[in-house]
């Protein structure tokens, strides 16, 4: 009956969540709607945005959301308005990232045209010679290419460590020092305690 009300609690606070996630872009994205009606596209942005950031999946207005900002962008006359904009949507879809990331199609795309607006405004503002225009699209490439994420697999390797690390001292205290020290459950949880311990520092410091 105990296990049963545990897994009824969890099912009801994860159905909550997505609850409340789900209205909070609701009411985002009609507010972002009445904004942008307004004419201040710069706002809609960031609401939008926060749609994409309260990101539930399957939700339809993920897409919704995706598809206003990349309209609003692509209406901006001024290339600076449009660049954040564009990186903007951009932060927000790496934003959904958890052990997959949803969206790396649209993620591509969004990189290409603020690749192209970084040369162009670049290259507007530096004036440098005609010959150096290739340089600076593979120089701006790369630095955009640069894969900041930490390793799924070493933040796993950490998380999954650190919660051996911790039952590991929880198990060693509860039955080594029980009413009689019990020595061979003493040397394995330090042993346990040591590894996981040591685990969890290196896939901190590898991710």
């Amino acid at each position: 009956m105990r296990r049963l009300l545990i897994v009824f609690l969890i099912v009801f606070i994860f159905i909550t969540s997505l609850g409340v996630l789900l209205k909070n872009q609701r009411d985002l994205f009609r507010e972002a709607e009445l904004v942008q009606a307004m004419g201040r596209p710069l706002m809609a942005v960031s609401l939008y945005e926060r749609v994409i950031l309260n990101y539930v999946p399957f939700s339809p207005y993920n897409k919704k959301a995706i598809e206003r900002m990349e309209n609003l962008c692509k209406n901006l006359n001024d290339k600076k308005y449009k660049l954040f904009c564009e990186e903007t949507l951009r932060s927000s879809l790496y934003q959904t990232r958890s052990f997959y990331l949803p969206y790396n199609e649209k993620i591509k795309e969004t990189e290409k045209r603020i690749l192209l607006l970084k040369t162009e405004l670049y290259i507007e503002h530096n004036n440098p010679p005609e010959k150096d225009y290739e340089r600076i699209y593979k120089d701006l490439k790369t630095m955009m290419e640069y894969d900041w994420h930490p390793s799924v697999f070493w933040s796993l390797i950490a998380t999954v460590s650190l919660i051996l690390w911790i039952l590991c001292i929880t198990f060693t205290i509860w039955k080594g020092f029980s009413k009689q020290i019990n020595k061979r459950i003493l040397i394995s949880g330090t042993v346990g305690f040591i590894l996981f311990f040591t685990l969890w520092l290196i896939g901190l410091y590898i991710a």
